[in-house]
């Protein structure tokens, strides 16, 4: 007889999850505004010492962490994938996450709410008496998609979602122009990954101290190189970047932007396949909003800066993740609206058909995800 759904628990595993997710999320992003923001505002510029200094921790934080307290998170380059978590397994996972997002390394949030609504999610089950595998499954997967919609409550309630003034009808003469954006997006990406599957092969038997020490150190060159080449901030580089993407159309030096879109992505490799734990998709939605923005300003007569840089965002996310072609149309649909408007989804929806046509090649390396 087959166990009927566990309607009440999961309801609220969803809504705890929504709650304690957006908590979470607040709590790691306060962290690396301290770290990353306010305390770099004692200096002019950004001093080398500091930069390397908190890479190289978060270095050995996560090392110490992966083989001391708990290793049960995933390498980045296995995606966002949802299981239960004991509260002793979770401890393990966040506290590499936090070592991470804290430390300047170019990864996201996602997978610190993921593995937040996994466990609540799990607890949740038990306190309501699940036993049955399928309906355990149901309640964490409740748990963690609660979490992950805590991405959007500050966006949504600050209105923060919006790059700026929207073009009032579909630009169909500029609808061209989306394709070397998606390209560009989808080539860097792609290329990160491919990086990132190699460094992953050195550290298929758990965490490797010299491979992350090795990372923090690029990480913090690029970084480096990025303020002293262009004068902005070390954190266009470090950290995943996506509270700056509203940011980015106030940057018009072409320069600049190229600077941004290959020191991110080498930066964004060796943080994925290096054994940091962290999510790999909001990195990699900065990076393409940095190809539009790119190819708005090499091209005068090209695609609005708001509609270039929906087009990289969404074929940045295809490119991240194997998608069956139904889901690449529907999140270049749903992405182009929530993003933009309405008249933003032809430009959205080709960015997504480019980038899903694009070859993964860091996917042709047999690497497990679990490595790193």
């Amino acid at each position: 007889m087959q166990a009927k759904r566990p309607l009440p628990a999961m309801f609220i595993a969803a809504i705890v999850g929504i709650v304690l997710g957006y908590v979470v999320l607040e709590f790691v992003n306060a962290g690396i505004s301290l770290v990353w923001e306010k305390i770099p505002e004692i200096w002019d510029h950004t001093p080398a010492w500091y930069v390397i200094g908190v890479l190289l921790i978060a270095a050995v934080l996560v090392y110490v962490v992966r083989r001391f307290v708990g290793d049960t998170g995933h390498s980045p380059l296995g995606g966002i994938k949802i299981s239960p978590l004991t509260p002793k397994e979770y401890l393990g996972a966040i506290l590499a996450i936090l070592a991470s997002l804290w430390g300047g390394v170019v990864l996201g949030p996602e997978v610190a709410l993921v593995a937040t609504g996994s466990v609540i999610g799990g607890l949740v089950a038990k306190i309501f008496n699940v036993t049955d595998t399928k309906n355990v499954k149901k309640v964490v997967g409740f748990g963690a998609l609660g979490a992950i919609l805590a991405l959007f409550v500050g966006p949504i309630l600050s209105g923060n979602m919006e790059l700026g003034s929207t073009p009032t009808a579909i630009e169909v003469d500029q609808l061209a122009w989306a394709i070397p954006v998606a390209i560009i997006a989808t080539v860097a990406i792609s290329l990160a990954r491919l990086v990132a599957a190699l460094f992953a092969r050195t550290t298929r038997e758990g965490p490797h101290l010299i491979i992350l020490i090795g990372a923090a150190l690029i990480i913090g060159v690029t970084a480096l190189l990025m303020q002293t080449w262009t004068g902005e901030g070390v954190i266009y580089i470090t950290t995943s970047g996506e509270e700056l993407i509203t940011e980015l159309p106030t940057l018009t030096s072409v320069s600049t932007v190229v600077a941004i879109v290959v020191l991110k992505t080498i930066a964004y490799a060796v943080s994925l396949g290096a054994g940091f734990r962290g999510g790999p998709f909001f990195p990699a939605m900065f990076i393409g909003a940095a190809s539009g923005l790119l190819i708005a300003l090499v091209l005068p007569n090209g695609p609005s800066i708001s509609a270039a840089i929906v087009v990289g965002v969404i074929a940045s996310v295809v490119a991240t993740a194997p998608m069956k072609w139904p889901i690449v149309i529907l999140l270049g649909i749903a992405l182009g609206f929530l993003i933009g408007t309405w008249t933003l989804v032809p430009a959205a929806l080709i960015g997504a058909v480019v980038a899903r046509l694009v070859p993964r090649w860091g996917d042709r390396i047999p690497v497990s995800a679990h490595s790193g």
